[in-house]
């Protein structure tokens, strides 16, 4: 992504609000009043399902995760997510990383979850980069 890494890591880690660029993502303010970083709370709705999660890094500007306390639909045991950035020339290389203990839901879904998952990823890294490039 051609944006400086400082600018990545504050999108990802903005208020869940702002995730306008992942697909299918609305999120509502972080719990409390700040400042925000390990055990802050957000609540975010995907594709129907919201979460609750809690997060549990927060190393500007290189690595933000946050794990999955409760969802509205039974999908996994276990559910952590791990976003990384990493300097890369004039851009920024992001990685993002998604683990789960699968429920039902999901163990069915598993011959093309991967697929999915990397289209959502690349579709969310294409619109975050045009909303980056916007606004500087």
């Amino acid at each position: 992504m051609l944006a400086p890494q400082d600018q990545v890591f504050a999108a990802l880690s903005d208020q869940p609000t702002t995730w306008t660029w992942f697909p299918g993502v609305r999120g509502q303010p972080y719990e409390g009043s700040g400042p925000y970083g390990v055990g802050t709370r957000r609540t975010v709705r995907s594709l129907g399902v919201t979460y609750r999660e809690t997060i549990m890094a927060w190393d500007s500007p290189a690595r933000w995760a946050y794990r999955v306390d409760e969802t509205s639909m039974p999908i996994a045991k276990a559910l952590l997510e791990e976003w990384t950035t990493t300097s890369a020339g004039e851009g920024t290389l992001v990685r993002w990383v998604f683990a789960m203990d699968p429920g039902t839901i999901f163990r069915l879904a598993a011959p093309i979850l991967p697929l999915g998952m990397r289209f959502m990823f690349r579709r969310a890294m294409r619109n975050l980069g045009v909303a980056l490039a916007t606004s500087r």
